[in-house]
């Protein structure tokens, strides 16, 4: 059993619609029983981009970069599960988005740059040398302030370590599946050069503002919606199972930093 404190209640009313309104409560969450935080300052920096304080907490030094991954279920098991199983498609979610955003700007070329996207929808992220360090859940209770009905769910963020040799190994796979779709040679080479503009963007922390992140995440709830809803591709398939992870991340993000979304 649980227990020692208090739930936390979130002032997180969010309108659904035109006439429900709904209000979110952290009533359980890791370590509880022993007095933790339900929204630890580690985790709220960390998705926010900044890493220094989950490094001082779990001991990860500088010669590593630290990844997360998120996910919501109905069991605080399910989740924990599902938020690994997740942090593949969160990796994949971000190298897609970084290489893409470098072929634009190095190779000037929407033809390249569509081939680019195409074969990075399709590439595998090496997770060799990816450590678990730590997992965190919240159990969240959701009333619905009209009807009195209750739900919950489990959130749960898993945090990883990858050495920095590791992490230039996962870039270096990541691209080499990509290249090969670019239709010359000169361009390739050009990619190729990208690889430390890729790591610098990927593997140095980088606080962003409450203002920032959330904007970035209804982005990425946008761009995930509106693919998924184009006609049955790669790309489409890949944004429709991006959704659930991005819903979650967006329900935890407001949560950590008491905001409606």
């Amino acid at each position: 059993m649980w227990g020692g404190c208090s739930s936390t209640k979130v002032d997180t009313s969010t309108k659904v619609s035109d006439s429900v309104t709904t209000t979110q409560e952290i009533v359980d969450w890791s370590n509880r029983n022993l007095d933790g935080e339900a929204k630890p300052q580690w985790l709220k920096k960390l998705v926010k981009g900044n890493d220094t304080l989950v490094r001082q907490e779990f001991g990860i030094t500088a010669d590593y970069v630290v990844k997360y991954s998120v996910a919501s279920t109905k069991t605080r098991d399910s989740s924990m599960a599902a938020s690994r199983v997740n942090y593949n498609a969160m990796r994949a979610e971000e190298l897609k988005t970084k290489v893409v955003s470098e072929a634009a700007a190095t190779l000037n070329n929407d033809g390249y740059t569509e081939a680019t996207s195409n074969a990075a929808t399709l590439a595998k992220v090496d997770l060799s040398g990816h450590e678990l360090v730590t997992q965190f859940y919240q159990e969240i209770l959701t009333v619905n302030k009209e009807t009195g009905s209750q739900s919950k769910e489990f959130l749960c963020y898993s945090v990883y370590k990858i050495s920095k040799e590791n992490w230039a190994n996962t870039l270096k796979g990541f691209l080499s599946q990509v290249i090969p779709s670019i239709p010359d040679s000169e361009a390739q080479v050009k990619m190729a050069q990208t690889i430390q503009s890729l790591y610098n963007d990927t593997a140095v922390s980088k606080e962003k503002s409450d203002t920032e992140i959330l904007k970035e995440i209804s982005e990425k709830l946008d761009n995930a919606q509106t693919a998924a809803s184009k006609p049955a591709s790669p790309q489409a398939s890949q944004a429709a199972s991006d959704l659930d992870w991005m819903k979650a991340l967006e329900t935890g993000v407001g949560l950590l930093l008491d905001v409606a979304l």
